[in-house]
Parts: C-alpha cells; structure tokens; sequence
C-alpha cells in the first residue's frame, strides 16, 4: 500500500499537537500520505448554556445576562473553534521540519464528539485514525471520546496516550490470543514493520491465575492444574509458530508468558517497544471490564502508542 490517509482529531492542546506530530512521521512512512487535522465544536458545550435562564437573571439584577444566551454563546465557541484551528494550521505549516512531505488540511464540525469524528473518517474514507486518550484540555481519561470511537469505528485506531514517547517503531509488540483473530495484528504489524524496517514480538500470555482458579471449579488437583498450564503453554507456542508465517522475510521473536496479561504486555513493552499492536471487537467500556479489560488496561497504561485493529484494515494481503 502506497497511499495512506489518516484522520487525527484535535482540540488545540499541547497534547493533541503531539498526536499530530505522532500522525505526520507516521504518515511519512508512506509514499503518498494525506493527514487530516479535524476539530470538532461540540454541541454538548452548547447544551449546556440553554438551561440558564437568562430572564430570571435579568430580572434579580445580574449584568449583562445576555452574554448567557445560546446564539451569543454558539458564536463565541464558533469563533473560539475556528482560531484554535487556524493557530493548529499556522504552527505546523510555519515549521517545515514537521510538515514536510506530507499533504496536511484542516476541518471543523459541529456536533457530538465521537460521533462527528466516526462520520468524518467514513465520509473521507479514512485508512485510520490516530488519537489522543484525553478529552478537552485533559478532563476526562480515555472512558470519554476515545472510548466511544473505538466502539463505533470500523477502521484502525491508534490511541496516542499523554506519557507516549513517539519514535521510530525499532520493534512492534503485537500481543495475541488463541483464535483466529490474531492473525489480523499480526498482518497489520508486518505491513508497518516492512515500511519501517522494524522487528515484531509475537506475545501470548497464558493468564495463570484465571486457569488455576477455573480449574479449581472442576475438581482439578495442583498436580492437573499445573499440566493443564503446561498444555496451554504448549498450545499458545504452536499457534504462535503458525500465525509467524504471515511475517515471512522480517525478524520476528515469538514468546509465551504466564501471568497477568496487561502487566506481562506493558513489562514486554517497556523493555524494547514502541509500538503495541491489537485486536479488539470494540464493544463494552474501556478501562471497565469490557473492550477487553485487557485492551482498556493496556491502552490506560502503556508508554508508547497502542494501534486497535479492528476487521476493516488496509494491508496488503
């Protein structure tokens, strides 16, 4: 694929340039790319103005209670909106070194967050989508804006956390599971890694504590339980040897832990990584116990940007 075409979502903080500066050097990675800088002015904001009621204040006397009202308010945030944009597009395009070789354009919206940026990505056909995890100016965590895309996205998602250190992607980490799932990852991470020279680290993580607990509840003796784990180690590293195949031509090290997932993940991480790579459905709440409540734990806690594959993906089979 030679052409890739990225939506990042913005609302003028520091944190939100960082995800485009994030978006641009991924983006350069290819050889046409187009990345779409999109703010949204959320309606939600504007709701919130219309329970004051403005002739109650008029009335016991508050100055100015015009300044309450919806249209002045819509018009402020309007204004307010398209110069953060403008100041966005006058920074980047001020400072080659950041946006050179890469066809950048700004858009702004008005609506619900997460909505207007899933119909966005659709409308423009977007490969993907890289965010960050804080909402407004770093209010709320990933439960928030994020959360709600990456349930209702279709395409990838690359979830740019505040403490992510963006650099070359050296080696990707693509943690998976046991069913046939894991191959997508797995063909999403070869299709960076090739085009930015980079290693993989397969993981799959036998969560030791849920076998022996499960286990329990049939009647297994330690004895049981401890083959049983063996066997799920046994099995997880076939699959592995399987699904490494789709990597064919790159230099790939596969690995089997026991533990806890997320802690096994992010220590794996940590040690070599700069990217994670993952499967999710994109249902439930993240951060909770859905999403998983491994993906959410991962996307909370890492250090380096987590890419959420979901079925519809652009690598070349």
């Amino acid at each position: 694929m030679d052409y890739i075409k990225i939506l990042v979502p913005s609302d003028g903080s520091e944190h939100s340039k960082h995800v485009i500066r994030h978006a641009i050097q991924f983006a350069r990675h290819f050889r046409v790319s187009e990345v779409i800088v999109f703010y949204v002015l959320d309606t939600n904001d504007i709701e919130e103005f219309k329970r004051v009621d403005t002739t109650r204040l008029k009335e016991e006397g508050y100055p100015h209670p015009e300044i309450f009202e919806t249209k002045n308010i819509e018009a402020a945030l309007n204004k307010q909106a398209k110069k953060t944009l403008a100041h966005l597009k006058e920074e980047i395009e001020s400072t080659p070194e950041i946006s050179e070789g890469v066809k950048i354009k700004f858009s702004m919206r008005e609506g619900e967050h997460s909505e207007e940026i899933v119909e966005k990505a659709e409308d423009l056909e977007a490969d993907m989508i890289i965010m960050g995890s804080l909402r407004l100016g770093g209010r709320f965590a990933i439960r928030s804006v994020a959360a709600q895309v990456v349930r209702t996205s279709k395409i990838p998602i690359m979830i740019v956390g505040p403490n992510s250190k963006f650099s070359d992607f050296k080696k990707i980490l693509v943690p998976v599971d046991m069913s046939d799932r894991a191959e997508l990852p797995v063909k999403v991470a070869a299709c960076i890694a090739r085009r930015v020279k980079s290693d993989i680290k397969i993981l799959h993580v036998v969560n030791e504590s849920a076998v022996r607990y499960f286990s329990s509840i049939t009647w297994f003796d330690d004895d049981a339980k401890d083959e049983l784990i063996a066997e799920y180690i046994d099995a997880a590293e076939k699959h592995l040897e399987e699904i490494s195949d789709l990597t064919a031509g790159l230099s790939v090290e596969k690995i089997v832990k026991t533990g806890a997932p997320v802690d096994m993940i992010l220590k794996e991480a940590e040690k070599d990584c700069q990217l994670i790579v993952m499967y999710t459905r994109g249902k439930g709440h993240i951060g909770r116990a859905l999403i998983g409540s491994v993906t959410g734990g991962v996307i909370n806690q890492a250090k380096v940007p987590v890419l959420l594959v979901k079925e519809k993906v652009w690598v070349e089979y």
